[in-house]
């Protein structure tokens, strides 16, 4: 993920370039989550996972 890259030698540039190449919401987003502690972190990522998940009688469709 962009806010767990490490800088090192070099490695800013190739970050920096990434930052850039996201669109506003797409950073705007990253801002909002940097914001949140990790109990709020922890359920937004089970929210997620939730929604993306597609449950098995849907499949069988």
């Amino acid at each position: 993920m962009l806010d767990r890259a490490k800088i090192e030698n070099g490695h800013a540039q190739a970050v920096e370039f990434e930052w850039h190449a996201l669109s506003k919401i797409e950073r705007s987003l990253i801002g909002l989550y940097r914001q949140l502690n990790e109990q709020d972190r922890k359920q937004l990522r089970r929210l997620t996972e939730a929604l993306v998940t597609v449950p098995d009688e849907a499949e069988a469709s």
